[in-house]
């Protein structure tokens, strides 16, 4: 009898560490996929802001002159030259 008790409580001691087993193996596969897909969100944020770097960088490399500053002055500061003749529309642009 005594080596029937053993035997049925080294059993339940097995099956209670494979559900405790199977329990963080899987709250770990669950992590690791909510990691992995913030990995993924932030390695496409990383390429957008290479990417409006090297715009950036485009407009540094651009020389300064007075097309450059004429546009600058149109598009930054809404200036425009004297011979220009600008027409509104009725929907505000």
């Amino acid at each position: 009898m005594n080596g029937i008790l053993k035997n049925t409580l080294v059993r339940m001691s097995l099956v209670v560490m494979i559900v405790l087993f199977a329990v963080v193996f899987i709250t770990l596969r669950l992590q690791s996929n909510d990691l992995r897909a913030k990995a993924d969100e932030l390695q496409a944020r990383i390429d957008d802001m290479n990417e409006y770097i090297n715009e950036l960088n485009a407009d540094l490399d651009r020389p300064f002159d007075d097309e450059y500053v004429a546009e600058i002055a149109q598009d930054k500061l809404g200036l425009r030259f004297p011979q220009e003749v600008i027409f509104y529309s009725g929907d505000g642009n």
